[in-house]
């Protein structure tokens, strides 16, 4: 009989954040309700409808210091991202106001985008698929067409963050640098985290924050969603 090296029996259990069939677990940051008319269920994956309310889906759980790993595909022509350490909501780019019925996430992002069609995604390497949205660029990223199923991991281990597409590390930061401070103090946009955010996880390491599917406008799906939590 084999037996299992101790520290791979201390690991944790991923968890299932989405079953694949009901909406279960997911919901906007303003409602505990599903925002049945901007996102749907669709072969078994969660999917912006592209017609419909911009509006950004939020997991009821909240995390910090985690594994989190998720199979991604967006239409031509698609904007998405998974947000991570949410601290809370901005104002609708639509409106220039905060929605209740149309929330829009305040937290770092993986960007996830069409990067030959969308204008966005060809202003800055921080606005490309991989990237920490404008705060830092990707690299090594690997062939990731449009329509077809990728994998992504986002790793935070409480300081640093790191970005996986197809099991390729395409960028890392540690969120106490001054190099992300600056980056994110470079910014004018007042709808994008600032260092305060970077001061707030310091100060209190142990807050745990939502997960948070992006509706920039398009369609983006997202299947077999798991969470490791680290501490």
């Amino acid at each position: 009989m084999s037996v299992l090296p101790t520290l791979y029996l201390l690991l944790p259990l991923a968890q299932s954040l989405f079953d694949g069939q009901t909406t279960k677990g997911w919901q906007t940051q303003t409602r505990p309700d599903f925002p049945a008319r901007s996102w749907t269920i669709e072969n078994g994956a969660l999917c912006s409808i592209a017609v419909g309310p911009r509006a950004d889906l939020s997991s009821v759980g909240s995390y910090r210091s985690f594994e989190f790993t998720f199979d991604w595909w967006i239409a031509s022509g698609t904007n998405s991202g998974v947000k991570y350490l949410v601290f809370g909501t901005r104002p609708n780019p639509d409106t220039g106001k905060f929605d209740i019925d149309v929330p829009k996430a305040l937290g770092l992002e993986l960007q996830l985008i069409d990067d030959e069609r969308v204008p966005d995604a060809r202003v800055s390497p921080t606005r490309a698929t991989g990237a920490l949205y404008l705060f830092g660029s990707p690299s090594n990223v690997p062939n990731l067409p449009v329509e077809t199923w990728h994998q992504a991991r986002i790793v935070d281990k409480g300081r640093t963050i790191e970005h996986w597409l197809n099991g390729v590390k395409v960028f890392a930061a540690d969120l106490e640098s001054s190099t992300l401070r600056s980056a994110m103090a470079a910014e004018k946009r007042v709808d994008i985290p600032k260092p305060t955010n970077l001061d707030e996880l310091k100060a209190n390491p142990k807050k745990k924050y939502p997960l948070v599917l992006t509706h920039h406008g398009g369609k983006g799906c997202y299947r077999n969603l798991q969470i490791r939590v680290l501490d």
